[in-house]
Formats: C-alpha cells, sequence, structure tokens
C-alpha cells in the first residue's frame, strides 16, 4: 500500500468515539446522577452522547431519564439487537442504552462477552461523540475491564471517611492492576471549594507516600437542594435551574473531559503517525 492508498483508508476511516466511565468505592455518592446531568450538559453544547448503564441488576438511568425502555444493554450484550436497535432516545442529542430487565450473573466464564461489549461499543458507536458509562459501585471484574478499557474514568467520591477510604482503595486496586489506567477524582456534595481542595490534598498524599501515583483533581460539585428538586421531576438540573451553581459546575466539568479527551486523542495520533511513517519507510526501503 503506498502513501496515498494509506490516506484514503485514513480518511474513511470512522472514528470511535470517547469512552469516559464514572466509577466509586462505594454507593450513595450520587454517581449515577453526576453521569445522567453530566451527559446531558455535554449534548447540549452539540456533542452526541450515549449514555450506557453498567449497573446491570440496579440501573436506574432510564428512570432518571424518564423514559419508557423495553430493552437495553442486555440484548446488546446478548447480540440480539444492534447498538443502534438497543438505545432508547432521549433528546436529539442524547441516547441511553439502558440496564432493565437485566439480572446478570456474572461467571469467569463470561468475561469474553463482555470485552466484545466494549468492543462493540466502539465500532457500532462511531455516531456518537462521547460514550458516558455509569458503572456499578465497588470493585467486579466486569467494571474493572469497562474502566482499562475507558479513556478516562471520574472516581466519585464525597466528604466522608467512607467515601474517601474505599475511593483509595480502588484507585489503589485498579493501579496495582493496570498501572496505565487513566483516573481522575471527582469530589461530590462539598459544602466549598476549600473542603474540596482539602479532601484532594489528603488523597493525593496518601497516594503519592503508599502508590508513588496520585490522580488528578477533575473538579467538584457543590451540595445543592436542586438535586432533589430533579429526581423528584426526573428532569435533568439544568430543567430546574439553568443557571444554578451545580449547573456551571457541570458546564464547566464538560468543557475540561472535552479538552483532556482531545489531548488524549492528539496524542494518540501523533504516536500512530510515527508508527505509520517508520512503516512507510520500511516499505521504501524495501521496494
Amino acid at each position: 500500500m503506498n502513501r496515498l492508498e494509506l490516506k484514503r483508508v485514513q480518511h474513511n476511516q470512522k472514528i470511535p468515539p470517547k469512552l469516559v466511565s464514572l466509577i466509586s468505592g462505594k454507593g450513595g455518592v450520587g454517581k449515577s446522577v453526576l453521569a445522567f446531568n453530566l451527559a446531558e450538559r455535554c449534548a447540549a453544547v452539540g456533542q452526541k452522547v450515549l449514555l450506557v448503564d453498567t449497573d446491570f441488576n440496579f440501573g436506574n438511568q432510564h428512570i432518571l431519564a424518564n423514559v419508557k425502555c423495553e430493552y437495553g444493554i442486555k440484548e446488546f450484550i446478548d447480540g440480539k439487537l444492534s447498538l443502534k436497535e438497543a438505545v432508547t432516545r432521549v433528546s436529539s442529542q442524547l441516547d441511553i442504552l439502558p440496564a432493565v430487565n437485566s439480572h446478570i450473573v456474572f461467571h469467569d466464564s463470561d468475561m469474553p462477552v463482555y470485552a466484545k461489549m466494549i468492543k462493540n461499543l466502539r465500532y457500532q458507536g462511531t455516531e456518537y461523540d462521547l460514550i458516558i458509562i455509569d458503572h456499578s459501585s465497588g470493585v467486579s471484574k466486569v467494571s474493572t475491564m469497562i474502566a482499562f478499557a475507558s479513556d478516562i474514568n471520574l472516581l466519585v467520591l464525597v466528604p466522608e471517611l467512607t467515601s474517601i477510604s474505599d475511593s483509595y482503595g480502588l484507585f489503589k486496586y485498579l493501579k496495582e492492576t493496570n498501572k496505565n489506567i487513566n483516573c481522575r477524582l471527582l469530589i461530590n456534595r462539598v459544602q466549598s471549594e476549600e473542603e474540596a481542595e482539602y479532601i484532594y490534598s489528603k488523597f493525593y498524599v496518601v497516594a503519592e507516600r503508599f502508590l508513588k501515583v496520585a490522580p488528578q483533581l477533575m473538579g467538584f460539585i457543590p451540595e445543592d437542594k436542586l438535586f432533589v428538586k430533579s429526581l423528584a421531576a426526573q428532569s435533568p438540573l439544568s430543567a430546574i435551574d439553568a443557571q444554578s451553581v451545580v449547573v456551571q459546575k457541570l458546564n464547566m466539568l464538560g468543557q475540561e473531559l472535552r479538552r483532556q479527551l482531545l489531548n488524549i486523542y492528539h496524542h494518540k495520533n501523533i504516536n500512530n503517525q510515527k508508527t505509520n511513517n517508520k512503516n512507510m519507510a520500511v516499505a521504501d526501503i524495501k521496494e
């Protein structure tokens, strides 16, 4: 294949979507609500977004979105439906792949099935700019596999000792299992910026001391009664009060997420270009 043919192939290739996972060491930290509202905010600025619920047995993204779903991720995993057939439209820019009627029991022998699910998300999801994945809480083999496949993992914690401890435990486990995993901290329900910075400083010191590596702080979300109102209304936060501080923080989070994903994509492209140039140089020598 000459240079011109290679360029044509690269130009015609569809760009795979970026994968962002929201993970947590324990339940009750608001991870699912953040995932839904972050997806809604990214969609609001023109990104085509897919929100995937991988809390297979206790998924609630379809409830948060107030949409009725007859099928979803189980049918996609089983291969009964394509991604396009399994998703449910929430808005013109936002779809969800819900966990409805899943009741999945995990076995080690099933791991290749879930590896194929992740591969198919990228392969069949090329119409999306961004895929946001809402995980189940804690550690599982499937959740770990999805985290490793994600471009960025947002580790959600709240200002509680148990949440901070469990988040550190999850970060430690992921880093010791795969040192190249990309994790960022997202601190939810803080009373002030100072509280968020204090929690992060403590997390950073412990992680650096015992793991020799610490995650970056992606951002923080303030405690706000707006969450209760939006849950009761089954509406995104922006539909209740688009000018609220919490919505503005989510807007900033979405912007920072896009910036970091672009940097990752740019870095991968540079590495791929170097490899392609090397391969073409070798081909020229052989010719």
